[in-house]
């Protein structure tokens, strides 16, 4: 497997030629909204989906801000969740 830093904190972390703009997974625990809320992010079930939580409120919010920069998290391919840079 190839290696690649995060675009975030330069760690290193696994390369998915899929998710070029993928961000490490310390990085995604980092994640906030808009408005300064932490944000987690998981699968609804064992068969995938997304959700989001904010404050204990379960939604669909794929908008994130980790350390200033824009992401968007989404449900990845083979499940799981995969965050990634906007731009």
């Amino acid at each position: 497997m190839k290696n690649k830093s995060c675009p975030i904190c330069n760690n290193d972390m696994m390369y998915f030629e899929r998710y070029p703009k993928m961000i490490c997974h310390e990085c995604v625990k980092l994640a906030l909204t808009e408005d300064g809320d932490n944000i987690k992010f998981y699968n609804k079930d064992h068969s995938g989906g997304f959700i989001s939580i904010v404050n204990d409120v379960k939604g669909e919010i794929h908008e994130c801000y980790i350390n200033n920069h824009k992401c968007y998290a989404d449900e990845a391919r083979f499940g799981g969740i995969v965050v990634q840079l906007s731009k």
